[in-house]
């Protein structure tokens, strides 16, 4: 069984910068510069203003809760591809996959970018599923949080970006 999700992350951004920023290489790069155990692939096959991310983690022991630690059949190792499209008037459209080793996890969904009142924001929608007997089902809020968590320092990397540019 699968457990759907849906949030939104707020930014100060306006939507134009902030899809310039999510669809630039240089943003990437430097926000997984000093990720020692993180990977980033990234490609634009659908044309200038989109862009496809590849992104890879190998967590620490600390970092995995316990819960999880419990079933892991070897090292988790995170994986996540987002896309974004070019921008269409005030919105772009994006989606993302995720999947992990060492405990069958998989994660799928889409991303709206859209204005609002005080910048911009990104809905998320998806659907978490961890193919584990019995635990499964305690372990898909805890994917769903990691996401949550993920987007939204990701979010603080991007505004501390456009705040170090306009300084």
């Amino acid at each position: 069984m699968s457990r759907k999700f849906s949030f939104t992350v707020p930014y100060s951004v306006p939507v134009e910068e902030l899809h310039r920023a999510l669809v630039d290489d240089a943003v990437w790069q430097a926000r997984f510069a000093a990720a020692e155990t993180a990977t980033i692939e990234l490609s634009h096959p659908n044309g200038p203003d989109s862009i496809t991310l590849h992104m890879t983690e190998t967590p620490g022991k600390d970092k995995v809760p316990g819960l999880v630690r419990k079933v892991l059949k070897s090292d988790l190792v995170l994986e996540r591809t987002d896309t974004w499209q070019p921008l269409q008037g005030e919105t772009a459209k994006g989606s993302f996959t995720g999947n992990t080793t060492g405990i069958t996890t998989e994660m799928a969904g889409t991303y709206e970018l859209r204005p609002t009142a005080e910048g911009s924001e990104i809905e998320v929608v998806g659907t978490v599923k961890v193919k584990v007997p019995l635990v499964g089902g305690a372990i898909e809020p805890l994917a769903e949080q990691l996401h949550q968590r993920v987007l939204n320092s990701e979010r603080k990397f991007i505004e501390n970006w456009f705040a170090s540019a306009a300084g």
